[in-house]
């Protein structure tokens, strides 16, 4: 909203459309997008792709705790994957037939699949271990 830069190609009405759609697109957010726009950036920031977002989650808990041992790493690493990506999880998509919603069932079906979770979760983990 301060840059007067853009001033010259947008109107205030549209500045404020697009600062409330970037405000509105965290998974985390507690509230709907505002407007069509706001779901649009939601949806376009999301990378859901099983193998990143697991890869992700691994390396995310390594950085945090690196002297954690594995079991330690499986548990939180579980655990966020529930709290966001599981059924139920705050993850929120806004187009029920697009790509993102392919791709989180694709995760979610590995989530509710204990042994082969468990089984990607340690491969991965001892590759970024290394």
């Amino acid at each position: 909203m301060a840059d007067t830069t853009l001033r010259q190609w947008f109107s205030p009405k549209e500045l404020l459309l697009m600062k409330e759609a970037v405000e509105d697109h965290r998974a985390s957010a507690d509230h709907e997008p505002r407007s069509i726009y706001g779901k649009i950036v939601a949806e376009a920031d999301r990378i859901i792709d099983p193998d990143i977002t697991l890869r992700r989650t691994v390396q995310y808990g390594l950085k945090q705790n690196p002297t954690a041992n594995e079991e330690w790493h499986y548990q939180r690493f579980h655990k966020h994957l529930m709290e966001k990506y599981a059924p139920g999880g705050y993850l929120k998509l806004w187009f029920p037939d697009g790509k993102n919603a392919e791709r989180l069932k694709e995760l979610q079906a590995i989530i509710a699949d204990k042994e082969l979770l468990k089984l990607k979760f340690s491969l991965m983990f001892k590759e970024e271990k290394q």
